[in-house]
């Protein structure tokens, strides 16, 4: 019986650090190989006129940190889906992807394929 408490302790402890993420994407589904991509030339100019935006200097090129009142998160640019991605956000920084989004002429999407909507 401990056994089998462990093993099923382990699945859920595996499953919680996995995460969810959320997409700022012009996708129809985020994962889709077709469609609108978000260039870097996009993002970059994007990261340029927002302050609160800024790449990460201990990572790569493709990784920026954004920091809004109480908290910073990572916020990942992903040139092959032309998209951009951050793990687990809080409800204030699901508003700044929102912003994001809205002025990259984007959506934010779950994992799942579920909308956040853009408008305030």
């Amino acid at each position: 019986m401990r056994i089998l408490v462990a093993v099923l302790l382990s699945l859920v402890s595996t499953l919680a650090i996995a995460g969810y993420d959320l997409h700022i994407t012009r996708k129809a589904f985020w994962a889709d190989e077709t469609g609108s991509k978000i260039t870097f030339a996009e993002w970059q100019a994007y990261v340029h006129s927002d302050k609160q935006v800024a790449r990460d200097p201990e990572n790569g090129e493709q990784d920026f940190l954004v920091s809004i009142p109480g908290q910073s998160f990572p916020l990942w640019f992903n040139a092959s889906l032309g998209e951009l991605y951050t793990k687990n956000p809080t409800d204030r920084a699901i508003r700044k992807l929102r912003d994001i989004a809205r002025s990259l002429k984007a959506q934010v999407q779950g994992d799942d394929g579920e909308l956040y909507p853009t408008q305030p």
